[in-house]
């Protein structure tokens, strides 16, 4: 059986022993790291290796002509990848609204350090620390500089750099038979850990890269290899099958380059294109194509015009051709700094790259499989331009252009046709968060819209006596406060404050009765009984404390602004933003912050709102392109209005203010303040706040997890 046919039938037995095992077969990813680990033992020191005898037995004007034609084919791969994108895109289907994902925030993606990445300042802190550019850069150096030495010099030097390439291709080959247990490790883990829920939002992005993906492999770069060399388009497949396969299973390229190199000369041997400057180039070309961008990574463009059209983001023309130029140099360095920079620039949602890392577990594998590729094409294609091997036949060559465009129209439409009938219509906007509930049983509640009054009457004490002897707790909220209390569109009353609430009411063993209140009303209100406390996230700030009491704070946020995504830039930069024109800042029923707005940003325009959910959907239906908006709030309230309107971001204010909230209390209620303030202090110290913390501040409500489906537990009802 060939290696090939054991690695898929690894494959096959890893996803269904993950499918039934489910979470079960999550310690089996160890298995799979540890072979991953494995075949890389070899890799660095075979890159070195390789690369410097390549370049050191070549001739100065061998070494310039293989630049200059391996050049000119990697562009003519470029080319023709960034081609057939922005073809394929047109696959994605018409809606008439757009569908919407946000992340219970978003950290900024590391910013790797250029000059140790690329300039190898101590080879052996970049071996250490796999730095794969400064390796190459300073084998190229070394294999460059032995060009010009002596021949009788460097024979001994080369001779040994020689037998270390293939000492190294031997052991890869040992751990390569290896493979189909490795395979079936990793398969298993990623069966039985990965959820269908996290994908059906992106499949027109899967389903569409997959397709692409596919063409690619299987007839695209393979059929263009055999239309420029004449090697039959079956012999290319055959010979690089078991590379591709194990690239894609073990979703790391870097892995194959030994095989990589070893099979493109076995090629070209059978084509008796056998000589030492093949090898040379080989050996050149392999290593040093790792370091440019691959298909894998220009197949993710693919993501960011995805992005654009489900965040319902126009993109002219001008803006597909600046996609393909900055994405192009965009993907030199990693992609994870790439796609934000790039989501930036086009003014789309930066909240879709969460969702770009969430596809990450499907499309990796693709996209490794597409990177080993592109370094097949380069050092096949690359080493026969440099040996004179090509043959431009412009009868095959027209053909494989005719079948590649038709091959590309056909599977434009045949995703149309699928996407009419799968992709459904996105929610709407309203309804994103609609489905949390409560963390724990609530107690018996109602909501009244009018409450009427009920003072503390001359028979009690105070307003505590007052409530348990009505049995009601009467609590104030604020109807579009995410994530601390709002109404879902079914009509049910969820938020931080409102479990907080239901908690306090079990607490003292009474009902609760939910009024709506407005902040100019609301001292009014807890003066006259029909409120004996507000729970909404309310800031304790001394406009307020004058004109109403407050428990002691029970949180401490982050003050924010809650800017337009594209605006996030101008935001974080308070030089920028100070000296900026037509700045408004929207700050809700507290003129508190307002002094010290205006000396931080004198020339910004102050406005007050009502509630916070007025900034996105009243203030923001008309606004000026030219104006910069921005909502002052806290980052923690701002993170959850981000998740349902996210072409909306979070961005720390520069004064790094903290902003005490507490519930709002009747002026003079000492003991009920007391009362509350202490419970507060129980609810801390029993774990209670910092639970409800996690799951509405910090996105713990869309992130609860449930159990993996396997046959294990959802069909033989073996393990709870």
């Amino acid at each position: 059986m060939s290696l090939s046919a054991r690695i898929i039938i690894g494959l096959l037995a890893g996803i269904a022993t993950g499918l039934f095992f489910g979470e079960l077969a999550a310690p089996l990813k160890t298995v799979g790291d540890l072979f991953v680990k494995l075949l890389q033992i070899t890799v660095l020191p075979y890159i070195v290796v390789s690369l410097i005898a390549g370049l050191g037995r070549l001739q100065l004007r061998d070494a310039r002509l293989l630049a200059g034609r391996a050049g000119l084919i990697l562009l003519a791969i470029w080319a023709l990848a960034l081609l057939l994108v922005f073809l394929v895109a047109t696959a994605f289907p018409a809606l008439e609204r757009a569908a919407f994902y946000g992340a219970p925030g978003l950290a900024a993606p590391e910013q790797p350090n250029l000059i140790e990445l690329y300039i190898p300042a101590n080879i052996f802190f970049s071996l250490a620390n796999n730095m794969v550019p400064a390796v190459v850069l300073f084998s190229i150096l070394v294999g460059v500089a032995l060009i010009s030495v002596d021949p009788d010099d460097k024979k001994q030097v080369l001779a040994i750099f020689e037998a270390l390439t293939k000492a190294f291709a031997r052991i890869n080959q040992i751990i390569v038979s290896l493979t189909p247990y490795g395979i079936f490790a990793i398969a298993a883990a990623a069966a039985g850990t990965l959820t269908i829920d996290e994908l059906e939002q992106v499949q027109v992005y899967l389903v569409t890269y997959v397709a692409l993906a596919l063409m690619v492999t299987f007839w695209v770069f393979p059929g263009l290899i055999s239309a420029l060399s004449g090697i039959p388009f079956r012999e290319v497949l055959v010979t690089f099958r078991d590379t591709l396969v194990t690239a894609f299973a073990t979703g790391n390229q870097f892995v194959v380059l030994p095989q990589i190199a070893e099979n493109c000369k076995t090629l070209l041997a059978r084509r008796g294109i056998d000589s030492e400057q093949t090898e040379s180039s080989v050996d050149i070309i392999v290593p040093v194509s790792f370091n440019f961008p691959s298909l894998g990574k220009m197949l993710v463009l693919l993501f960011v015009l995805f992005a654009a059209w489900f965040t319902d983001t126009p993109l002219e023309l001008s803006q597909r051709f600046s996609l393909a130029f900055n994405g192009l140099f965009s993907l030199f360095g990693s992609i994870n700094v790439a796609v934000p920079h790039l989501l930036n620039s086009l003014r789309i949602p930066s909240d879709m790259f969460q969702l770009f890392l969430v596809t990450g577990i499907v499309v990796a594998r693709f996209g490794a499989m597409l990177a080993a590729l592109h370094i097949i094409v380069l050092g096949v294609l690359g080493t026969l331009a440099v040996t004179g091997g090509l043959t431009l036949n412009l009868r095959s060559i027209g053909r494989y252009l005719l079948l590649t465009l038709a091959g590309t129209l056909a599977l434009v439409l045949l995703l149309r046709a699928y996407f009419a009938v799968a992709v459904p219509e996105p929610r709407p906007r309203e309804e994103v968060l609609a489905g949390l509930h409560l963390l724990e049983e609530p107690v018996d509640a109602r909501l009244v819209d009018n409450p009427q009054a009920d003072p503390v009457s001359d028979d009690v004490r105070n307003r505590l006596d007052q409530v348990m002897r009505r049995g009601v707790l009467r609590v104030g909220y604020r109807a579009r406060n995410l994530p601390c209390s709002f109404l879902t569109s079914e009509g049910e009353l969820v938020g931080y404050d409102v479990q907080m609430a239901h908690f306090l009411a079990r607490d003292i063993g009474v009902e609760l009765e939910f009024s709506p209140f407005r902040f100019p009303d609301l001292p009014e209100m807890l003066e006259t009984g029909q409120l004996d406390i507000a729970m909404s996230c309310i800031s304790t700030l001394p406009d307020r404390m004058s004109r109403m009491a407050f428990s002691r704070p029970y949180l401490e946020l982050n003050q924010a602004f809650i800017v337009e995504d594209h605006k996030r830039s101008l935001f974080s930069d308070l030089a920028r933003l100070r000296d900026a024109d037509n700045v408004v800042i929207y700050v809700v029923s507290s003129h508190y912050f307002v002094p010290g707005l205006q000396k931080m940003l004198p020339k910004a325009r102050i406005e007050w709102l009502e509630a916070a959910e007025d900034f996105f959907t009243e203030t923001g239906r008309d606004a000026d392109t030219n104006t910069h908006r921005a909502l002052l709030l806290t980052a923690e309230e701002g993170t959850a209005y981000s998740f349902r309107y996210p072409a909306y971001t979070v961005v720390p204010s520069a004064s790094g203010v903290k902003v005490p909230v507490g519930y709002a209390l009747p002026r003079g209620e000492l003991t009920l303040a007391e009362f509350v303030s202490s419970w507060i202090a129980l609810k801390r110290e029993d774990g209670s706040s910092a639970r409800l913390f996690e799951y509405w501040m910090r996105g713990g409500a869309v992130r609860e997890h449930q159990p993996r489906w396997s046959v294990l537990r959802n069909v033989l009802h073996w393990q709870d």
